[in-house]
């Protein structure tokens, strides 16, 4: 599933990112396609791979043959997923966070009720197949909505793709890499602790992550969501975005010193309590990397502004960075595993430091330049 979560970052080349920043949409429209078009290309190279290399790719992942079901699937699930995020940011673009919602309970219950089924009925593979059910219904009402915001296949223009390919390149030329880089970098901590310690340990690692990082991710996502449509607007527009980013700086803020203060005092109890007192250690640990997943948060929910006000490079720059950081932790593996576990901590909060310095430093370039725009239509 994270081998999965890394080639979808990738499948399309960084190139649905841009759909939100054209001033038209039929420029929007052809990146669109071309990040379609990139994403089905992509999982089509990597499907011929599978069947080529099927033995190699069994071994290197340590699979069973009776696994190679999902290795062929694995190109199916990348696209859809991929696919879908390209809808999502067209919907992005057109303000329609409602149909977002309404896509991603339609994904949820097909995907739930496929599953159900497919359990009663003994169908193997049942969960697997699913989940497909549940990208393809996720698509087909993304589909839907996005053909009530004026996306059309009858649009698609060969040349015009050609052209936003050559005039985004800069997308996958600096960001691939990176952002590959910082895919690998969310798995890499739960590899070294399974190596350097043990299977023990890292089924408390991840069941702290689960619960203290996937509900602040959902919630970052959102709001990064809105900030990048509104953000990319108010550039084309050139008009200030600060009183924006404070109200939900604030919010933000509360959320994050409530989760703080709540797993402090709270941490253990509340694992021994839902998870029974075998998972005391997952609440002692979760006091050292709440500090962790609540700075992510922080940060993470103003992210989408390097892509909003055009600053790719400088997120390839923190991505590198955080990708180096992060590799520190290998030459940590003497310690003990709260100590560990520490320097990790340590290390994501400084990174969180650097890129909340680079995002401040990208807010205040963008209003001085709203400020001298101002000040010479005042002249």
């Amino acid at each position: 599933m994270s081998l999965l979560g890394i080639l979808i970052v990738i499948s399309s080349l960084r190139y649905e990112l841009a759909i939100i920043l054209p001033e038209k949409d039929n420029e929007a429209m052809a990146v669109f396609f071309l990040s379609v078009i990139l994403n089905l290309v992509f999982n089509l190279i990597l499907f011929i791979v599978i069947l080529i290399f099927k033995t190699q790719l069994l071994s290197i992942l340590n699979l069973q043959q009776k696994f190679y079901i999902y290795l062929l699937l694995t190109p199916a699930g990348i696209f859809l997923f991929g696919f879908y995020q390209s809808i999502n940011y067209w919907l992005i673009r057109k303000k329609g966070f409602m149909a977002i919602s309404v896509n991603k309970f339609v994904r949820r219950g097909a995907e739930g009720a496929s599953q159900i089924t497919f359990i009663f009925t003994r169908v193997a593979n049942g969960l697997i197949f699913g989940d497909l059910l549940g990208h393809i219904a996720n698509i087909t009402s993304g589909l839907v909505q996005g053909i009530k915001t004026g996306l059309s296949i009858s649009l698609f223009s060969p040349r015009k793709t050609m052209y936003v390919l050559k005039r985004y390149s800069h997308y996958p030329k600096y960001n691939f890499l990176p952002a590959f880089m910082e895919a690998c970098s969310f798995l890499l901590p739960v590899i070294m602790i399974n190596k350097f310690f043990s299977s023990e340990s890292t089924g408390y690692f991840d069941l702290c992550k689960l619960l203290l990082s996937v509900p602040l991710a959902l919630i970052a996502t959102s709001l990064s969501n809105v900030l990048l449509q509104r953000i990319s607007e108010k550039d084309r527009l050139k008009l200030s975005i600060k009183d924006d980013l404070l109200n939900v700086l604030k919010i933000i803020s509360l959320i994050v010193v409530a989760e703080i203060v709540v797993i402090q005092l709270f941490g253990i109890d509340l694992f021994r309590l839902f998870f029974g007192p075998n998972w005391v250690i997952s609440g002692r640990i979760s006091r050292i990397l709440v500090w962790s997943f609540a700075f992510n948060f922080l940060t993470s929910s103003f992210s989408s502004l390097f892509i909003s006000l055009k600053k790719i490079k400088l997120l390839s720059v923190w991505q590198t960075f955080y990708f180096a950081a992060i590799i520190l932790l290998v030459f940590f593996s003497h310690l003990s595993f709260e100590s560990f576990l520490k320097v990790y901590v340590t290390i994501e909060v400084i990174c969180s430091s650097v890129v909340s310095i680079l995002l401040l430093f990208v807010v205040i370039t963008y209003e001085r330049k709203i400020l001298a725009l101002n000040s010479v239509d005042i002249e």
